[in-house]
């Protein structure tokens, strides 16, 4: 009776756990690395398969439309739901000693929502305009060396179509989160991952090709935006419903704003930049050498993604505590949220670079994994920017925004690199020059903005967080490296 108690108990607090369904969420996408990636492998050509991993980057790259105002539209409603009024949303760099409010300000929440509703209704216009332009000019060639250019021509318009239904869907997703309601958008998500997973490895089982797949793989995203519109009138008792107004709120917006414009710009800066150049890769390399460049930055992604659940999904939680001046109870779960995200990333990546390659032999795919060496600066750019991402991030609970300087330099040093060591490195450029931009400044600029608003000191903060896991990914990278130079060794 008693282990049946505590199980239950276990259970319930991760059914309701924020980063355990957010885990879950990614690991249910993971599944795509058992079931899907090999079918993708071995039952496409290698065009096919470069082909799909850059409508996959381009798919990823529809961040850069959102301009920032999923994370931005998030934390105001976090501010809301801890009880602020429109004209406290703008900057909390120096919150209030007491608790603004105990119950959420369903005004301000009202306002919020009708903010953006018209903001995303004009962002997916913009969004139409450039990936029918300059997206349709990044897949014409790559397209052309397709042994179907047709399907793949029809591929791409499903995505154009379905882009822009996402983009806009995106406003229910950005509410849900604000509202706090990670555990719930994840369960479903979670589930509904699974299913687009059955339903590509089904098509691709059944021979239907680059232009199946795409098909399988947007109807899914066409349907997780039905869901989350479903969700948003459930929660808070139907409160969703009721919120009418379709005009933008000028108070909002201009609290918005600010926060929104220097986030997207950091966002186009960092993984923008970053995404970009697997497009400026596929014009420019050879077919075997785009596609392992784009297979192994998609599954790098996933190993970062699934290490950021212990602490993006804490961040409504950490507005919500800014908003009401909790920052003791804010830095700890801060802490617990960084130290076990850079262990997930760390363990994450050192088992994928150990595993790839035999598997994929296994299977006999078209397309190799990195080399030890691109992998190993791919793998500490990463981390890299992990740390001055979540500490930008914990800053960020302020609504003073600096990504724009943080990302903005950082990516024109990234930028500058990677060009002029492109002939001499190659492919490699892009990790080095990711490297050099977010050491040189991304990482510290951020940190020391935390450190000097919450108080903390580098080593009383970072020993327990960021450090061990740092010397363990400089262990496995040397060893790795070693053993790749030196084959012959023992």
């Amino acid at each position: 009776m008693g282990a049946t108690s505590v199980l239950g108990r276990l259970g319930s607090r991760t059914w309701a756990s924020p980063t355990a369904t957010t885990w879950g969420s990614y690991l249910s996408r993971s599944l795509t690395l058992l079931l899907v990636v090999p079918l993708i492998l071995t039952r496409l050509s290698t065009a096919d398969i470069a082909l799909w991993y850059l409508f996959s980057t381009i798919i990823a790259l529809q961040w850069l439309a959102d301009m920032g105002f999923s994370p931005t539209f998030a934390r105001v409603l976090g501010y809301a739901l801890g009880g602020a009024s429109p004209d406290q949303l703008k900057d909390l760099r120096h919150p209030v000693k007491e608790a603004i409010s105990t119950t959420p300000n369903w005004q301000t929440i009202a306002r919020v929502w009708a903010t953006m509703r018209v903001v995303y209704r004009r962002l997916a216009l913009i969004a139409l305009v450039a990936l029918s332009t300059l997206g349709t000019w990044a897949v014409v060639q790559p397209i052309a060396r397709s042994p179907e250019p047709q399907d793949a021509w029809i591929a791409w318009g499903i995505i154009l179509l379905v882009s822009i239904v996402t983009l806009r869907g995106n406003a229910y997703s950005a509410y849900l989160q604000g509202m706090n309601q990670i555990a719930l958008l994840r369960r479903w998500e979670s589930l509904m991952n699974l299913g687009a997973i059955v339903t590509s490895f089904t098509v691709l089982l059944l021979g239907g090709g680059l232009r199946g797949l795409v098909l399988a793989h947007q109807s899914w995203m066409a349907l997780n935006v039905l869901r989350n519109r479903w969700l948003c009138r459930t929660i808070d008792g139907g409160r969703f419903k009721t919120f009418t107004d379709r005009t933008i709120q000028a108070e909002v917006f201009a609290a918005v704003w600010p926060s929104a414009w220097r986030s997207g710009l950091g966002i186009a800066m960092s993984y923008g930049l970053l995404q970009l150049s697997g497009i400026i890769y596929a014009q420019l390399g050879s077919t075997e050498q785009v596609a392992t460049y784009l297979l192994s930055l998609r599954l790098l992604e996933m190993v970062s993604r699934f290490s950021q659940a212990p602490f993006y999904s804490k961040l409504p939680l950490l507005a919500q505590l800014r908003a009401q001046g909790n920052i003791d109870v804010q830095v700890q779960l801060a802490r617990r949220g960084m130290a076990l995200s850079y262990w997930t990333f760390v363990v994450g990546f050192a088992a994928l670079g150990l595993c790839a390659t035999p598997l994929l032999d296994l299977i006999d795919g078209n397309a190799a994994f990195a080399d030890p060496l691109l992998w190993a600066l791919l793998g500490m750019g990463t981390l890299v920017e992990r740390y001055g991402a979540m500490h930008i991030q914990l800053y960020s609970t302020t609504n003073h925004i600096i990504w724009h300087v943080a990302n903005g330099i950082s990516g024109m040093i990234y930028l500058l690199v990677s060009v002029l060591l492109y002939q001499a490195l190659g492919v490699y450029a892009f990790p080095a020059g990711m490297l050099a931009g977010y050491l040189g400044f991304y990482s510290w600029y951020s940190a020391r903005h935390s450190y000097q608003t919450f108080k903390l000191r580098f080593w009383t903060f970072e020993r327990t967080t960021a450090l061990l896991p740092l010397s363990l990914l400089l262990i496995y990278v040397t060893v790795s490296l070693f053993v790749y130079l030196y084959p012959n060794a023992g």
